[in-house]
């Protein structure tokens, strides 16, 4: 993740010469192998401050004039906090309106340096307010616009702050253009709208230079390679993907990256020689991230940027920013000597680094600054196995946050000291630390998941981990006590011998606490896949629904852990049982991959075997317990690869799953409303395309299966021409259709950004498809949404996502997707099945896909699982 950067301020009149670095945000960390430490988000360009010897004249009272004058020199040598108190003596002491403006500015800015950003935000608002009743002073208040809007940055609400500085550019003088045009491109470069963020940023760049600024020059610059550098792995995660799926795009994509990577350096490296110490920093941390990202890294360069920035760093004056540069120096360190043998030696890490950072940021009274640092020398003793000073200093800096109520540094310390309890074998107080960590996060859940896209893509590693942690505790504590374990390699054993199968129940009460953590990781992966709140408001308008009503149903967890895998089953009266599987993470990916590219080969029967292999190590253990259950429906909870697969497909050796139970998905039992639905007149809206939409293949069958839906359940017809967003719009909001059923291509991608589905004269995306179906005033929800023809990315989890969570987001009770992409003549006869099944009295939604399962493997020319295997039925299966 780069090293953010380019907060600026704009204010009349520079108090120094020096610029200053600002934290956007922190740099989270996976599983303590690296320093938690903030991340610089960039150098406020001049550091200019509102009170010059000239404004202080104009204010009435002499006392205050003093005051104010005291301020600032506190505030000049980084005593904040004494400079916080002095101007609000002077403010209320102090009656002239725009004087009451200067000092609420001065406030804010000190409040800002303090992380005080709340207060910041209040004060600037007050000083805006005094100004726009003036009327005459449109250049004061896009200056405040602007600071007003990089403060709600550093919260995360970035579209708050496009939209104060879109009119503050529209109003301000060149340079506050200059600097209104950075903090616009860093907004959307944190929302992943990486060509606005360039538009942006070469705006700001070429402002700079026409008013020969090397600060703003040089932080233009920085910014622009940060944007650059995001762009590239976005690029190489996508030619990643299309390599795995054998798409030839993947070398375009590689090459796309390759020259985000040469325009990301060049920036970095012309923003140091530009000049301006605070972007200087900033350019040679960024650039040293990307060096340290190279196949063959250049240790020599890496430690001349570094010491270079060090020797800025000493001349800059003492500040949150400063403290923040050196944290993130010694996590470059730290991560230059993560050798295990060097993790044994304490004296190899940058520890003086970081208690220069400490002192620091007690001299400037900046306890979440102080927390970071606190944290990250804890971190220090806790990969080096001095658990005791570890232990003492995370502690401190958990206090130190929650001094200032910064979440988004306290949880990163509560889930260390769980990993420290954890390591001494502490296991309650782990359990306990992991538990305050997750509450911490479903406090801050909205703006560490989902407004910055970067986040999105390190939510593996900055946010799942912690609740992956607590899931282990709880399941480790209950297998020593209760349990049984079935190994891998005793699959064979397992399926010749079914008394094995029965592990002893676990405690109900911390499985429950494990659902509990689980489906909290579910609808936290879900809005980081989406970037909105709409999943969080399904989970709203369900609370009421989120137990299993059905008596012949069950719910299956899936949970994958590093070195095993636990399979949960929620019998219907709500006792649960454990299986844990010795087969960890890295395995279990291999098998499951192995499987779905075997169930979409179509011309071998090499599926059978691997099918078997899944089933004997997932479902036999439970195998007894749900044949005692007499169920006829399995709802699965998938987690990470296993939603890559249809569970139907699964072989006990004489049969598939499909050929026992019917077989639903969810990605969120809470998220799911299983109440049975009236489906009298299910009339539809078909859409479909058949033509060729290049790089996208015509669709032969799609005709006739656009016909069999129509003369099954009426309705009406959508095809080819006629399939266009506005036409969509139109009928929807015209007519009332409980199914909607759509014959296209369609792609769940990395995220919802590439999701979408393909109409006759655009794609339609995922948030355009919920806005047609929730916008509906006066008409009745959709009961049912069929997605044909669409498929996931294979080898990917994250895109797994974009499917199992469609019903979710498009607001319907519940649909009907492919899990890979399938063209087939054998499409329509199910597709005619499941409807015609669906239109019968007392069947529900997941046993008429069954049996139009059971009936295409009973024909010999369609029961191969490559054509009616990747049907899935998501949400309410009633």
């Amino acid at each position: 993740m780069p090293i953010k950067s380019a907060e600026v301020s704009v204010a009349t009149q520079p108090f120094s010469d020096k610029a200053d670095l600002t934290p956007q945000g922190p740099s989270l960390s996976g599983k303590g192998e690296k320093l938690h430490t903030p991340v610089l988000v960039g150098e406020r360009l001049t550091e200019k401050y509102w009170v010059a010897t000239h404004q202080t004249s104009v204010i009435a009272s002499t006392s205050s004039v003093a005051l104010v004058q005291q301020g600032i020199e506190r505030y000049q040598v980084g005593n904040f906090t004494e400079a916080i108190a002095l101007w609000q003596q002077a403010l209320a002491q102090t009656k002239q309106a725009k004087d009451r403006a200067v000092i609420h500015t001065n406030l804010a800015v000190a409040y800002r340096q303090t992380g005080k950003i709340d207060r910041a935000i209040a004060s600037w608002e007050q000083a805006i307010q005094i100004y726009a009743k003036d009327g005459k002073s449109d250049r004061q208040i896009a200056k405040l616009l602007t600071e007003q809007a990089q403060a709600y940055s550093d919260l995360g609400q970035y579209r708050k702050a496009i939209a104060l500085l879109q009119p503050a550019i529209k109003i301000s003088d060149k340079s506050t253009q200059a600097a209104a045009q950075g903090a616009l491109g860093n907004a959307y470069w944190a929302l992943g709208d990486y060509d606005q963020a360039l538009a942006a940023h070469d705006a700001s760049l070429k402002i700079a230079r026409e008013l020969q600024s090397n600060n703003l020059q040089s932080t233009a610059l920085n910014n622009r390679g940060n944007v650059y550098l995001s762009r590239a792995e976005r690029y190489r995660y996508q030619a990643t993907l299309a390599r795995l799926e054998g798409d030839p795009q993947f070398k375009e994509l590689t090459k796309l990256a390759e020259n985000d990577v040469d325009s990301a350096q060049s920036s970095f490296q012309e923003s140091v020689e530009v000049g301006g110490s605070g972007a200087a920093i900033q350019a040679l941390l960024n650039l040293n991230r990307l060096l340290e990202r190279s196949p063959s890294p250049n240790l020599a360069e890496i430690a001349n940027n570094r010491n270079s920035a060090l020797a800025l760093i000493e001349q800059a004056p003492d500040s949150r920013d400063k403290a923040y540069a050196l944290i993130n120096i010694a996590d470059s360190l730290k991560r230059q000597n993560s050798t295990e043998e060097a993790a044994n030696r304490i004296s190899e890490f940058p520890v003086w680094i970081l208690e220069k950072a400490l002192t620091i940021a007690k001299n400037i009274g900046d306890s979440r600054a102080e927390s970071f640092a606190l944290g990250s020398l804890g971190n220090l003793y806790e990969v080096s196995r001095e658990y005791e000073k570890a232990l003492l200093l995370t502690g401190e800096a958990q206090l130190a946050a929650q001094k200032v109520n910064a979440a988004d540094s306290l949880y990163r310390w509560q889930w260390q000291a769980g990993r420290i309890y954890k390591a001494i074998d502490k296991q309650s107080q782990a359990i306990a630390s992991f538990k305050g960590a997750i509450a911490t996060l479903q406090s801050i859940r909205g703006d560490i998941v989902v407004a910055n896209k970067e986040l999105q893509f390190n939510f593996r590693d900055d946010v799942e981990p912690v609740y992956r942690g607590l899931m282990e505790l709880l399941l480790a504590t209950e297998n020593q006590l209760y349990g049984r374990s079935i190994a891998a390699e005793d699959s064979k054993l397992v399926a010749q011998d079914n008394s094995r199968n029965a592990s002893p129940q676990l405690k109900d009460n911390s499985l429950k606490t494990v659902i509990g953590t689980l489906e909290s990781l579910k609808l936290a992966e879900l809005q980081n896949f989406f970037g909105d709140d709409c999943v969080q408001v399904a989970l709203n308008n369900n609370q009421r629904n989120g137990a299993i009503s059905d008596a012949n149903a069950a719910a299956i967890y899936s949970v994958i852990l590093d070195d095993r895998t636990e399979m949960i089953f929620q019998r219907p009266d709500g006792t649960m049982s454990s299986y844990k599987v010795e087969i960890g993470k890295q395995q279990l990916e291999k098998e499951i991959e192995l499987l779905r590219n075997l169930l979409e080969n179509r011309g071998s029967e090499e599926y059978l075997i691997q099918a078997q292999k899944v089933y004997n190590l997932l479902i036999r253990p439970m195998e007894a317990d749900l044949a005692a259950s007499k169920l006829r429906t399995l709802v699965f909870i998938n987690d990470g690869v296993m939603r890559q697969i249809p569970m139907s497909a699964l072989h006990d050796g004489k049969e598939f799953l499909i050929q026992k139970y019917a077989i639903a998905t969810t990605p969120s039992i809470n998220l799911t409303n299983s109440q049975s639905q009236d489906r009298r007149k299910l009339k539809a809206l078909i859409m479909g395309l058949t033509v060729e939409k290049p790089p996208f293949a015509p669709l032969m069958n799609v005709e006739a299966e656009v016909k069999a839906v129509k003369q099954i359940l009426g309705g009406t017809p959508l095809v080819d021409n006629a399939f266009t967003l506005e036409n969509l719009q139109t009928q929807l909001q015209q007519d009332s259709y409980p199914v909607v059923h759509m014959a296209t291509h369609g792609k769940f991608g990395v995220d919802a950004e590439n999701t979408f589905l393909l109409g006759y004269d655009e794609q339609i995306s995922i948030e355009q498809i919920d806005n047609l179906l929730r916008s509906r005033p006066g008409k009745p929800a959709v009961k049912l949404l069929t997605l044909s023809a669409c498929q996931t990315a294979a080898g990917d989890n994250r895109s797994a996502l974009g499917i199992a969570g469609v019903a979710v987001r498009a607001g319907v009770e519940s649909a009907v997707a492919t899990l890979w992409f399938i063209n087939d003549e054998a499409t329509v006869p199910l597709i005619e099945e499941f409807y015609r099944q669906l239109s019968q009295p007392g069947i529900t939604k997941v046993e008429a896909l069954q049996k139009a399962q059971l009936k295409m493997i009973a024909n010999f020319d369609y029961n191969h699982p490559a054509l009616w295997s990747p049907f899935i039925l998501i949400g309410n299966w009633l």
